[in-house]
């Protein structure tokens, strides 16, 4: 449960059937992308030709048009980039636009063996490509509809744009975990994420607080704060749990998702009362 207005109410980390479609329901809308070769995912030229191959591939199989090959004057382009950290290997996927700026981002939804990364057989790089492959629509989706949507030039008709304030208080990689997967179940909401300098219609605050508790036990509570782009709080949305003591000082793994999830309901309920007059 959550409460999307003034104050909060507790909510547990688990998943539920309302977590999000299956990626064999996702039809985003069509759109050319081109998928050219990272120089900046730590893969050899050979290898990160492959690794575009595949991502079209895979894209293709969700009927996403999608092509390694050149082309020119794509509507998209998908850049990769990746950052190795504790033996693993994080990706992240930028949609480009037409002047090759990056408009949108998201996280792979696992990382890679750092190991196995390098090695980049076959059957590594494909099975990657074919996990990011529905975030990658996800992202897509999103952002055609925001390109169609502005054009009304009514609020009410816009999909709300939000900026993510840097997560506190999470210990091993939960800021970095959180922060990536918040941004990706926000999207999947309907919500823009925006990047850089550019300024949302709204910002969202992730704050975490670690607390002991008896029988070798933690308490984790999650705050995450809605606001206007002024800073005027419009509401929060509050979860905790208890989880075994240090079992989050490493990687957060599939828990940093699950989290995301459920928040991101309870951040676009407050969105949407503020933007109804609620």
């Amino acid at each position: 449960m959550f409460l999307a207005a003034c104050g909060s109410l507790p909510m547990p980390f688990e998943r539920t059937p309302n977590s999000g479609p299956p990626s064999s329901l996702l039809r985003p809308p069509p759109a050319r992308i081109v998928v050219p070769p990272s120089t900046s995912a730590g893969l050899a030229q050979a290898q990160a030709r492959a690794f575009a191959g595949e991502l079209a591939k895979a894209l293709q199989e969700i009927e996403i048009p999608a092509t390694a090959a050149g082309i020119r004057n794509p509507q998209y382009s998908l850049l990769v980039a990746g950052e190795a950290e504790a033996g693993q290997m994080r990706l992240t996927y930028s949609l480009a636009g037409a002047d090759g700026r990056p408009i949108a981002s998201a996280g792979g939804p696992r990382a890679v063996p750092a190991g196995a990364w390098a090695a980049a057989s076959q059957g590594t790089l494909a099975a990657t490509a074919k996990e990011a492959a529905p975030a990658i629509a996800r992202m897509l989706a999103t952002v055609d509809a925001a390109q169609r949507e502005s054009s009304t030039g009514a609020l009410a008709e816009r999909l709300p744009s939000t900026t993510v304030a840097p997560i506190t208080g999470a210990p091993g990689d939960g800021a970095r975990a959180l922060d990536r997967s918040i941004r990706a179940a926000l999207e999947r909401e309907g919500v823009v994420v925006v990047e850089g300098a550019a300024t949302g219609e709204f910002r969202v605050t992730g704050q975490v607080v670690m607390a002991p508790l008896p029988r070798n036990q933690q308490r984790v509570e999650i705050t995450w704060i809605i606001a206007r782009a002024d800073g005027l709080e419009l509401g929060r949305v509050a979860q905790l749990n208890e989880v075994p003591r240090g079992s989050l000082d490493g990687l957060w793994g599939d828990v940093a998702p699950i989290v995301a999830d459920q928040a991101a309901a309870g951040v676009v309920e407050v969105i949407n009362r503020h933007r109804n007059g609620g």
